[in-house]
């Protein structure tokens, strides 16, 4: 299986929501449908036949999750926690500023056990946010016009 096909199989805001509902338990058809209060069983019956890849039926014919429905629920968790990582490492800056400047004027002869820590742990925090996670402060202009597919 490839990533392709996982995200094929997400590829809808409701696919996402059907993942996450049957990734809390194991559950029937008419249930799944009531919860999510669809109206058409032949839209859920759609949908659940382009999730294959990360939905199946067990032997009770309950469906679950599979260990690739769990690997496309967390790429969905990443995407959609992505600006809060950005304004982590923001809050983050500001407040070792803060702390920076606040010690370099009012208690000037602590500042150097100010200085050394904030900023290592905003060197630190940055190198792990920008590289490790790879988060972006703006967006790089690449469209997908630009990206080729192989």
């Amino acid at each position: 299986m490839t990533s392709d096909e996982v995200f094929e199989a997400i590829s809808h805001p409701l696919r996402i929501v059907i993942l996450r509902e049957v990734a809390k338990k194991p559950i029937r058809f008419a249930d799944l449908k009531r919860n999510l209060r669809i109206k058409s069983g032949g839209q859920l019956d759609f949908h659940l036949k382009k999730m294959q890849s990360v939905i199946t039926t067990d032997d009770k014919g309950l469906y679950t999750i599979t260990t690739h429905g769990y690997a496309a629920l967390r790429a969905v968790h990443v995407v959609s926690n992505y600006g809060w990582q950005k304004r982590s490492w923001l809050m983050n800056i500001l407040m070792m500023t803060f702390l920076n400047v606040y010690f370099l004027f009012a208690a000037f002869e602590y500042y150097i056990f100010a200085a050394i820590p904030t900023i290592g742990w905003a060197l630190f925090y940055s190198y792990w946010t920008f590289v490790k996670r790879g988060v972006r402060l703006r967006d790089n202009g690449v469209s997908a016009d630009d990206v080729e597919v192989t």
